[in-house]
């Protein structure tokens, strides 16, 4: 009888004070990625956003990522070692460990690629590399646009453009224009 009594105080003072236990902490704040990218790397790239955000790295694990995609881009036989499914997982796990050591990366963006090594996605490195810089892009309030032409765009066609999309997507976020030409179309944008 105690006990029913003693469940039923407690279960009464929760519905009487439901945020009791909230009202005095401090203001949390958010780590969570800009935006939501889906896909396998866009997880994979939101962890490594959240884990760099609460360890205040998020510049250092950017530069780090580019580093690295730069040498996928620049070396074809790197490239072509992340991307063979001959090498065993392990193996490529101990390569990429040794790659990746402590003090010439962070603890992030090691654990990122020796986890995608131990996954089998270790081919993936670049698309995570990709997602990671648009959630970055996206903290910084920037906005990437690609636009295709049938020709190339003059001076004045490129800024009215993006002065149409600039008003588009609000104040205070900054647009980074990319132009490609593809003659195949019969006109008009893409």
């Amino acid at each position: 009888l105690t006990y029913c009594i003693i469940i039923n105080i407690m279960n009464r003072s929760m519905r009487l004070f439901p945020t009791a236990t909230r009202a005095f902490s401090s203001k949390a704040v958010s780590h969570a990625p800009p935006k939501k990218i889906h896909g396998t790397t866009g997880r994979y790239a939101g962890a490594v956003y959240t884990a760099a955000s609460k360890a205040s790295l998020l510049d250092k694990v950017e530069g780090e990522l580019l580093a690295v995609n730069d040498l996928i881009g620049k070396s074809p036989n790197f490239a072509a070692f992340l991307a063979n499914p001959t090498i065993s997982r392990q193996d490529k796990a101990t390569k990429i460990g040794d790659l990746v050591t402590e003090p010439k990366f962070t603890h992030i963006t090691r654990n990122l690629f020796l986890t995608l090594a131990a996954n089998g996605r270790i081919g993936d490195s670049d698309k995570v590399i990709r997602d990671f810089s648009e959630l970055m892009q996206a903290a910084r309030g920037s906005v990437k646009v690609t636009i295709i032409s049938a020709e190339v765009l003059k001076k004045k066609q490129l800024e009215s453009i993006q002065a149409g999309i600039t008003a588009m997507v609000g104040a205070g976020k900054t647009v980074d224009v990319d132009t490609q030409v593809d003659a195949s179309i019969l006109g008009g944008l893409q």
